[in-house]
């Protein structure tokens, strides 16, 4: 039974999709956008968002530490900041999506994330 199974498992086994997630919002916030395929943007909003409206909160050690653990390289926690400094004044609605063309190989929709209000 599939009951209360809210994620996308993307065909990935747990390790390699938390690493993929951390990579994806590692190069969202040190570029301000990616193109990857809709099912993957969808997941990756759900994961970025919370550490948007995370960061935006008082700076804590812990609150930094959670921070470090979910992005990929511990340079990008200052431009993380930044954004979430940026767009203080925003509770949710932190990135954008807009659809693209399909993929040339298989047909896969494709999305550009776009962080809004960038420093």
């Amino acid at each position: 039974m599939k009951h209360r199974i809210k994620k996308r498992t993307l065909s990935r086994k747990a390790p390699h999709r938390t690493a993929m997630f951390k990579a994806l919002t590692s190069s969202l916030v040190q570029h301000g956008s990616l193109v990857t395929t809709e099912a993957k943007a969808r997941e990756l909003v759900s994961y970025a968002e919370p550490l948007l409206r995370e960061s935006a909160q008082e700076l804590t050690l812990h609150r930094r530490r959670r921070l470090l653990s979910k992005l990929a390289r511990p340079e990008d926690l200052s431009l993380l900041l930044d954004i979430s400094r940026a767009g203080s004044a925003r509770k949710s609605g932190w990135l954008r999506l807009t659809k693209m063309s399909r993929r040339q190989g298989d047909g896969a929709r494709l999305v550009r994330v776009d962080v809004i209000d960038l420093p």
